[in-house]
């Protein structure tokens, strides 16, 4: 399975509320960052990663837009709506090797 069809079953389960299905897409060693201001956080492997995601607001949701596929790399402008929250526009990258997630990078979109 390509980047792409990763990455459209992870949408698919995340935002349908089965986020531990969307969560067993992430490769055992994967890791995400996460910027936030003019800091940084990289988290690492599937527990602390897929943990970001299980934890999150129930009703996350993210939604993503313009989709660059670039090989192995799934690029997209996402859209995050959670409840009573506003919604936030991210860069995301993700990076997929054999059908399974192994790098996440999330910018706030400038």
């Amino acid at each position: 399975m390509g980047a792409v069809e990763t990455m459209d079953q992870f949408f698919e389960l995340l935002n349908g509320g089965d986020r531990v299905g969307a969560v067993a897409l992430m490769a055992e060693t994967t890791e995400m960052r996460v910027h936030v201001g003019d800091s940084v956080q990289t988290l690492r492997g599937v527990e602390r990663v897929g943990g970001w995601f299980l934890r999150s607001d129930r009703g996350l949701k993210m939604i993503p837009g313009d989709v660059r596929d670039t090989g192995n790399t799934y690029e997209a402008d996402i859209v995050v709506v959670r409840p009573g929250a506003q919604s936030q526009h991210l860069d995301a990258t993700f990076r997929v090797e054999g059908g399974k997630i192994t790098s996440i990078n999330l910018a706030p979109r400038r």
